[in-house]
C-alpha cells in the first residue's frame, strides 16, 4: 500500500513542477486552450504512466515473495 500512496505524492509534484514550467514558457499571444489541450494529455499519460508502474512493481514484488 505504501508504494501506491508513494506513487500518487511522486505523480502529484511531478505534475504539479511540470505545469508550473510549460505556464512559465507560455507567451500571452499563445492560446489558453491550447494549454489545457496539453494539460489534459500530460495529465493522462502521468496516470497511465503511474498506474502501469505501481502495477509493474507489484507484480514483481509478489513474484519475489510468493
Amino acid at each position: 500500500m505504501g508504494i501506491f500512496v508513494l506513487g500518487g505524492v511522486v505523480f502529484i509534484v511531478t505534475f504539479i513542477l511540470f505545469k508550473i514550467s510549460a505556464f512559465k514558457k507560455t507567451s500571452s499571444e499563445q492560446s489558453w486552450k491550447k494549454l489545457a489541450a496539453v494539460t489534459i494529455v500530460d495529465y493522462l499519460v502521468l496516470v497511465v504512466g503511474t498506474l502501469v508502474t505501481g502495477i509493474l512493481f507489484m507484480t514483481f514484488y509478489s513474484i519475489a515473495h510468493a
